[in-house]
């Protein structure tokens, strides 16, 4: 029931870390995975023997753990379990993962302090945060978030049957440099009638 779940289990059938290495020899230079994608242990696999500035690699965790919000702690074991599954003594990019309006308040107080250590710690290089677009389709986190102005990069929800972040959020972004990725650019729900 899970999105995402029957590509990761091709991944694990098919090795998924020779199609990321292939990705990287086509010209690929960003690399974007995270926890709940359960793809970490496969992208560090893939990884293995590359000089460190030939990728940026974005990987993300989210701020809780089935119907709790988690506190500073868990988030930082989980973080460094991240850290430990990829093989890597720091990542480039590491997201709060699908955070909810309701949500964004703790994320600031109890997980946005576990970043700037890690950043302080050389472990990560900028912070970013990523909107839950399901649940959050006019981009409240990331509005709340873009007012704080201590984000690096987000990932924010754009595609043809939704695109409002062109006037909510992507001019707000642009003015204050923040690094944006686009998801659900293409789905399948697009092809669905």
């Amino acid at each position: 029931d899970e999105p995402g779940l029957a590509t990761i289990d091709v991944y694990r059938r098919r090795g998924g870390y020779e199609m990321v290495r292939r990705a990287l020899e086509l010209g690929a230079n960003l690399i974007d995975t995270a926890e709940a994608y359960r793809t970490e242990h496969i992208v560090g696999k893939a990884l293995v023997g590359l000089p460190r500035d030939s990728y940026v690699l974005s990987t993300k965790k989210g701020p809780r753990d089935k119907d709790r919000l988690i506190s500073a702690q868990e988030y930082r074991a989980g973080v460094e379990a991240g850290l430990q599954r990829l093989g890597l003594e720091y990542v480039d990019v590491l997201h709060v993962h699908g955070v909810m309006p309701h949500e964004y308040s703790h994320v600031r107080e109890e997980i946005l302090p576990v970043l700037q250590q890690f950043r302080d710690e050389g472990k990560i290089r900028w912070l970013g945060i990523t909107e839950n677009f399901s649940g959050d389709t006019t981009h409240q986190t990331l509005q709340a978030a873009l007012k704080d102005k201590v984000w690096d990069v987000m990932m924010v929800g754009f595609n043809m049957l939704n695109h409002t972040a062109r006037h909510t959020v992507l001019p707000e972004t642009q003015a204050q440099g923040v690094g944006t990725l686009c998801m659900f650019a293409v789905r399948r729900a697009l092809s669905i009638p």
